[in-house]
Order: structure tokens, then sequence, then C-alpha cells
């Protein structure tokens, strides 16, 4: 992090804008004065953080709960106020690369006009910018400009997330308070310690699953719906609640949030900054241009892979900035990414996986290999509970739990030398204790012999002379006996020598005439040698009569024997501490074995005793310290939550989080990724996509744009449309455009087949089926690997309708619904459609374990619901019936898809969508069985739908099996 912190030299005058003032009240600061007071607070204690960004020209100011955009007036006297917004995870990012940290308590002041600023003020902006650019921060090498044709599509994107945002927080700002009559609690599978509750409503909940929600009277009180049953909400609270806090009647209210769109917004200020992992991605989004590269040939999975999902594997792995892989229903999109995911760890890589939905980022954590560090970030009640595991509250106790076991052996082992337990420095006191009484004793045994010696002295006075003249006559002896056995033994030598040369030869004679000379010599030097030892004993033993008459002397004298009884108890004491240090040394040792090295040995002096101490107490000592430090450590391992959070992320191979997860939660922050993979994207919009594209230095975008398009509420629809009148009919277009196509549709076609790959082989749906989609959706480029399976008891294909044309129109036609379903669009229900597959399903659902149904309306998915319930029972229906956006990514054995819509005007309304049908008809692993009016269908008004209807119905007349209503209700009813 780099900082400077800089003082102010006057005050600052601040001129709120009126869309700054608009962005605060929505917020409830009805004053903007008060946020202003507060950055001359924070600046009064030289803890105001802010940023330049020189190339928007403006300082980016940060409180406590706001980020404020100031730009300089053209006088350079105040700043005007321009932008506010809530302090996000990308603020702290920001902070992290760079702050200037301003200080000064001349004070901020606010002023409702410019021209209400004094002249003598200044916005000293020059001096920002000078220590901004002394930070470092900025790039030191010349920006180039920014094409305008970039700077045209962010800002479009900017007007698409605010219009979206304000629309939406008007929505949440209009909703009712849900009045609730009781309150229960719950046993709700909790997987952290907040409370969770159930709130019986007075009336049918309007809240949707995942919306957060606070209690009226208690703001406080915040938490997100997890459940909605009729009257019945399910709410985990965001902190632990106590039951007995929350009124037993009372109100809960919808919580307008923003936190999505600042996302987005964040993500499209990045592409401006020129801040995103991969510095080219604007050019890749906007100009559809890539880096040429090759795919690595050689890269193999660990899972055997069809040729389209080893070519995407092997590009995936290789390329450089942005890959497009295009995966129709059942074609293994999971395990292509679960391969690449895995590959790309295993190189070393941080992969981020992501989806719009957080089914689809579980199933990719589901087929991961256990040897992969993965983690799961995001709203614990919206995963999968395999997913749960992942996630890093659920790992992190599982790591605490595993240090602390792998901990407890060496704690055990270092128990010893924490506090009141310090075993070892009880045994150090005690050997310093006998070793200083060893000392004690040590230097009375040394000052009895001196006087010891003084006494011997006088003792033996009387004999001195003679015992030294004796001492002296035995050295002289010992002197003079030397040379003489030198002598001798170099004579025996010779001796010898010539004795062997004698024996035999040609000079035998002479050399025994030389042993004989030789012999002569040597009976000579014994002679002498044998006088000087003589004489050597006669010394000695005059010394010793001498020496036993000083002895004698000496043993009789009172004063030596009692110097002598004091110096003997002297070295007992010594010698009976020393034993006593021995043991205290052993006992030492004892202790410090199990927890580092320590010293050996006996000693055989004081000195080292000494030696051996200090060792011992620096052995000690580094047990202390190693202890300390481990005890420290397992306790903040116990507490340390939130550090152990960060590194766990910090250090996972895979992180899976939805898109806006990616950007929503501290744990990311600061975070990038060298790449990340992203499913769905067929469906994400694109201010959702540009999300986690910032944070990865390169791309791999899985998805079908030939299913479902990105969601788009009707109320933003209405916006785009009426654009017309606003802006130029180019920009209403292109608008229009990014609302409704998402971004991996639009680069699709664009992309080279380098960039580019298309997932071929499905193994899916059933052939009859397949080759209706490959030809309707997929240009017939899928094949097919199916095994097939048993026959049908009612229908003699995989592929089969229950056409309901052949019905009075009386009975056929569909009723509207006076509600509005979950997309806001009007609902639509069809009794007879309803009971036809309610009657098909009571009798052959057994047959079909894993079955749903799919219909375009929530209304009708209502009916069948009740329906099925009355027929089957309770038996999980409501998870087996409802819309198509609710199976998205799944599939079964049976799919009942029911159109809905019969009436005589042709009138199909959002059904026109036909990415829609493909999506609900390729769910199905088995059968598939429509339930729909082809009189209507076939004559819809919009055309493609037609003639969409017209090739369905001939290829089910050909290959799949079409049968009017009243025949299956005769089969049914037999």
């Amino acid at each position: 992090m780099t900082i400077a912190y800089l003082l102010l030299p006057g005050p600052v005058a601040v001129v709120p804008s009126g869309k700054a003032i608009d962005q605060l009240a929505q917020a409830g600061l009805r004053d903007p004065s008060a946020l202003i007071n507060e950055f001359g607070s924070l600046a009064s204690f030289n803890a105001l953080p802010a940023r330049v960004e020189p190339d928007r020209s403006r300082l980016v100011v940060y409180g406590k709960r706001w980020a404020a955009w100031l730009y300089p007036s053209d006088h350079g006297d105040a700043y005007r106020l321009g932008h506010v917004s809530p302090l996000s995870f990308k603020d702290q990012e920001r902070l992290l690369k760079g702050a200037l940290v301003l200080g000064g308590t001349a004070g901020w002041w606010a002023y409702h006009h410019v021209r209400d600023v004094p002249q003598r003020l200044s916005s000293h902006w020059p001096l920002l910018c000078r220590a901004w650019a002394n930070l470092g921060v900025t790039r030191s090498e010349v920006t180039p400009t920014m094409p305008v044709h970039h700077i045209e599509y962010l800002d479009l994107l900017t007007d698409v997330v605010e219009a979206t945002r304000d629309i939406e927080i008007a929505r949440q700002r209009q909703a009712p308070a849900l009045p609730y009559r009781r309150l229960d609690s719950t046993r709700e599978e909790r997987h952290s310690a907040r409370g969770v509750y159930t709130f019986q409503l007075l009336r049918n909940a309007t809240v949707g699953r995942g919306a957060q929600v606070f209690l009226t009277d208690q703001p406080d009180l915040r938490g997100r719906v997890l459940r909605v049953e009729d009257h019945e909400v399910t709410v985990r609270f965001d902190n632990t609640v106590d039951y007995a806090r929350i009124p037993k009647q009372g109100a809960l209210q919808v919580l307008p949030s923003d936190r999505v769109y600042r996302a987005q917004l964040d993500a499209v200020e990045v592409l401006r900054e020129r801040c995103a992992a991969q510095p080219h991605l604007l050019t890749q989004l906007v100009d559809h241009r890539v880096a040429p590269y090759r795919p690595d040939t050689g890269a193999q999975p660990r899972e055997m892979l069809d040729p389209a999902q080893l070519h995407a594997f092997r590009a995936a792995l290789t390329v450089p900035d942005l890959l497009l892989v295009l995966g129709p229903p059942g074609t293994g999109k999971t395990r292509a990414i679960t391969e690449i995911a895995a590959a790309s760890a295993g190189r070393g890589q941080r992969v981020l996986v992501t989806s719009h939905t957080n089914r689809a980022v579980d199933n990719v954590l589901e087929r991961l290999p256990p040897d992969v560090r993965a983690v799961r970030v995001g709203n614990e009640d919206a995963m999968t509970a395999h997913a749960r595991g992942f996630m890093v509250e659920t790992q992190v106790e599982a790591l605490r739990q595993e240090i602390l076991a792998a901990t407890e052996g060496a704690a055990s082992r270092l128990a010893p030398f924490v506090g009141v337990e310090d075993q070892a420095g009880r045994w150090l006191d005690y050997l310093a204790a006998r070793l200083a009484e060893a000392r004690l004793a040590d230097g009375d045994v040394r000052a009895r012999a001196t006087e010891l010696a003084a006494a011997v002295e006088r003792a033996a006075a009387p004999v001195a002379a003679q015992l030294a003249a004796a001492d002296r006559g035995v050295r002289e002896s010992r002197a003079s006996l030397a040379p003489l056995a030198e002598n001798h033994r170099n004579h025996e030598v010779r001796a010898e020598a010539a004795r062997r040369r004698a024996a035999s030869g040609m000079l035998a004679f002479f050399f025994r005439w030389l042993a004989d000379r030789r012999e002569r010599r040597l009976a000579a030097s014994f002679q002498q040698l044998s006088a000087a030892q003589t004489a050597m004993r006669l010394a000695e033993e005059s010394y010793g009569a001498v020496r036993a008459r000083a002895d004698a002397l000496i043993a009789a004298d009172p004063a030596v024997r009692a110097v002598t009884s004091a110096r003997d108890s002297a070295c007992q004491v010594r010698e009976k501490v020393l034993g006593e240090a021995a043991r205290a040394v052993e006992k030492t040792r004892e202790v410090l074995r199990p927890a580092v090295t320590v010293p050996v040995g006996v000693p055989d002096d004081l000195a080292g005793w000494t030696r051996l101490e200090q060792e011992l107490t620096s052995a000690a000592t580094l047990a202390r310290l190693r202890a300390g430090l481990l005890t420290q450590w397992r306790d903040q391992v116990a507490v340390a939550e939130q550090d152990l959070h960060r590194e766990l992320v910090r250090y996972a191979d895979v992180v899976a989080a939805t898109c806006i997860g990616t950007a929503t939660t501290a744990l990311l922050a600061e975070l990038e990724f060298d790449v990340a993979i992203v499913d769905e994207a067929g469906q994400i919009s694109t201010p959702n996509l540009l999300v986690p594209l910032v944070r990865a230095r390169r791309a791999v975008l899985v998805g079908d744009h030939n299913q479902l398009p990105p969601f788009l509420d009707d109320e933003v629809r209405d916006w785009a449309d009426n654009l017309a009148t606003d802006v130029p009919p180019a920009v209403a277009t292109l608008i229009g455009d990014v609302l409704r196509r998402s971004a991996f549709e639009r680069l699709y076609p664009s992309l080279g087949d380098t960039n580019r790959v298309m997932l071929r082989v499905q193994r899916r749906m059933p052939a009859e089926l397949a080759q209706f989609v490959s030809a309707a959706f997929y240009q017939g480029l899928l094949e097919t690997e199916h095994p097939g399976g048993p026959p049908d008891p009612v229908f003699r294909a995989p592929l089969a309708m229950i056409d309901t044309s052949d019905q009075p129109a009386t009975r056929r036609r569909e009723q509207p619904d006076r509600s509005a379903d979950g997309l806001g669009r009007p609902g639509y229900v069809n009794e007879l459609e309803a009971r036809l597959i309610v009657q098909f399903l009571g009798r052959y659902a057994t047959r079909y374990a894993d079955w749903a149904v799919i219909v375009p309306y929530r209304a009708q998915a209502e009916l069948i619901t009740q329906l099925l319930t009355k027929e089957l029972g309770d038996t999980g229906v409501v998870d087996n019936v409802g819309t198509v956006d609710s199976f998205q990514g799944g599939e079964r054995d049976l799919i009942v898809y029911g159109f809905t819509r019969s009436n005589h005007r042709g009138e199909i309304g959002f059904l026109s969508e036909l990415r829609r049908l493909n999506v609900a008809i390729t769910r199905p692993r088995r059968q598939l069985v429509l339930v729909g009016d082809t009189a209507t269908l076939r004559t819809a008004r919009d055309p493609g739908f037609a003639a969409l209807i017209q090739s369905l119905t001939d290829h089910l007349d050909a290959v799949g099996d079409r049968r009017p209503s009243r025949e299956i209700e005769s089969v049914l009813g037999a």
C-alpha cells in the first residue's frame, strides 16, 4: 500500500450538485452538508483518505460510509460534488493501491452555489496533483487517449446500469410492508450462528426468495428470505438475534439494495480507468479483436474428452485473452469446465469459476478433483449441500480443528514451559542454587589448601634442610643415571649386531673379533650403570627416611590436623552439592529433551558446570519462546476467523462465486485471477459479465446464446423502447441490443475459429429429439451419442405430443390469471392442459422416478402443483413443477412441457422467444411429452414461432408420436 500524508493549508469549499443531493436523499441523508462536515472532521484528525484521478480530473474522497467525486471549479476556488456512492469493496481495492491521507483543521465547508464561495478560498488542486504524482501511483508513461467509441460504449453501459438501478430501487421503495401475526423459531439447518425465524403473514407474500428484509420498527434487524410459501416467510438474519427481541406481531419491509448495480458500475469504472487485469478487454468486447495464439496441443486432461471438448480444453489453457465455448444442451459443458479449471490450477494459476446462477457454480465444484483446493464464496442459503462443504466458513472451521489437532502434540510437549507449569525453570533455579553452594565450598577448599600448605611447612621445619638435601641427592642421582642407561642400551645394540655378523661369511673372523671387543665394552657399561643404580637407590632410601621423619612431624602437628579436617569437610560439601546439581541437570534434561536439543556430558570442574548451566538455560529459553509462540498462535487460530478466511481464499486454486458475488464480498477484495471461467455466459447481461472479467487476465466464456437470454425486466424494456424520443436512433438501438443480447451472443459470430469452439456431441437427449434440436437451433451441427431407452407404455417414441386441438375451443382455451407471474408479466392458466398433465403423471410418474413439468407461466405451474399434490400427495411435487427459468441447466428422465396458450387470435405472448422453447425441450434424458394446442401454435401471429412449431409437428409426425388429447384421455382412463 502506497500512502502519503498531506496537510491542506486552508479550508475546502464544496458545492453539491443536484444529482449528488438526490443520491444522498435516496439513502436517507437529506442534508449534504452533514457529509461534507464529516470530511472536515476526518481531516482534523489527519485521517481523510483520497485519490486523485488525473484522467477524469477529479478528487475522490472517502468518508466513513460514502465515496464522493469532487470536480475542481474553473476558478480553482472550490469543488463541485458530482457523485456519491456507498463505500464498496472496489473502493477498498483502490485505496490499497495508493492514497493521499488529507489533514488540516481549517475545515470543509458546504455552499449552495459556486458564486457563494469566497474568493479567497482555494481548492488546492495543484498541490494535490503534485502530491499524487510524487506518490508514484500513476503510470510514468504517457497513456494514449481512449478511443471515442470506447468512451461512448462505457457511457452507454453506465446509462443502462443507472437506469436499471433507479427502476429497481423505485420498485423496492414502493413495495408495501408485510405485516405478520405470528413469529415462530425454526430448526432450519444452520451453517453459521445467525438466527432463522418464520413469520406468518396476514396476506400472501409479495417478496421473493433471496430478498433482503428488515423489521419495520427495528431496522438494524436485517436478514435474507430463505423460503416463501403462501402466508409464510422464513428469514435468516444477518447476525445472531434473540427470539425475545423480535416483536410477536409487526411487519417486514423489503430493504432497497443497489449492491448489484454498484458492482456493475465499479466494473465499468475499472474499464474507464484502464485498470482491468486484462488491459485489452475493451478492445475485445467492443471491437471484437483478440490476440493471435496457438493452442497447446500437448496438454492432456484427467478425464476422457471428445474431440471438441479436447479442443476447447487445450485452447482454454493457452488463449491469452478470450475464448468462447458454445455448449448446446447435453454436450458436457461442466466436464470441460472442470478439466480446464483443474489443469489451470495444476499450472499454478488462480482460477475463478463463476456464473449467473449458484447452481451452475456448484455443479463445477461437485466435479473438481479432491487435490484441487477450492473455496465457495457467496450466500450459503442458495448453495447446494455439497457446495456448502467448500464454503470458507466450513473450511476454516475444519482447518482450525486440523491445525489444533496437528499441533496438539507439540503443545503438550511444550506445556512444561508455560506459566506456573514451567518445570524446567524450577529445576534450573535449583541447579543455580546448588552451583552457588558448590562455588562457596570450592572457595573454602582452596582457602584451606593454602592454610594447610603453611601448616605443613611449619611442622616440617626441623628436618627441612635434611629433606632438601635428600631431595637434591635424589635429583642428582636421577640426572646421572639417565645417560648411563642410554649408553648401556647403545652397547647392547652394537654387540648384538656384531654377534649376528660373526656367525658366518667370509668376514666372520673379523666380526668375531669385533664382537668380543664390544662385549667387553658392554660389560664395562653395565658395571657403571649398576653403580649408578645403587647410588640412586641409596639416595632414595635416604630421602624416604627423612620424608618419614617429616611426615611424622606433620602428622603429629595439631594445626595440620585441624586444617586438614576443615579442608576435607569443605570437599565433602562441594561433592554433595555437585551431586545434587547433577540430579537437577538430569531432571532439566528430562524436561527439555522432548522440546529442544539438550547438552550432554558431565563437567570435570566448576567452570564446566557453569557452561553447562548456561547451555541448559539457553535451551530452556528457546523452549519457552517456542511454547509462547505456539500458545499464542493456537489462541489466535481459535479466534482469527477473518484472517483465516482471507488466507484460505488467497491460497485457493479455484474460487467459485456468482458474477456479482465476486465483487460483493470483502474476501475477494484485491484478488485478481489468472483465468475466469464463466458458465451460462449466454444468459449473463454485459454489466454482470464485466464484474468478473475486469479481475481476470484471460477469460473462458462457456454458454449457449440459443438458450435463455439475459433477463430483461418489463419496466427496463419499456424504458429502452421509449429512448428513441430522447437519444439518436443508433444509440437507442445499441442500448436495446446491450439489454436484450449477451456479450457472448454478440461476440460469438465475430471471433475466429481459434477463439471460439462448439461442443458438438450431446449425450443427454434421445436421438429423435436431438435431431430436431440440432436442425432448429444449431444448423444441423449437433451429433448424438445416446443409448436410447425402454419403450414408453403410452407413446411410441421418446418425442411425443398430446395435441389438444381436437377439443372444443371452450374447453381447451386459456384463461388469464389476475395476478402477475414472477417475471412481472400477466399470467395465464389452461385447465385442460393441467388436468391432462396431472392425469398422465398420476398413472406414470412412478415409472420415471426423476421427472419434471415445465410451463411458461407461474400461474399454470401453481395450478398443476395443486392438482398433482392432491393426486400424488406431498412427495416433493413443488420441486418438480416450475417455469422454464427454474430448469435452465437441469435435466430429468421425463419432461412434460405444456404450452398453456390456446386462443383463436394466435397470440402466444413471450412464447415467441424461441430460445425458451429450446431450453424446455432439451431437458429430458429419456422422454419428452409436449402438451399444447397446435391449432393456435401453428397459426401464431409471430411468424418465427409458427414456422418452428410447423417444423416440430412435421418432425413429430415423421419420427415422433403426436396424439389427439381425447385418445390419450381414453388410454389413461382405461
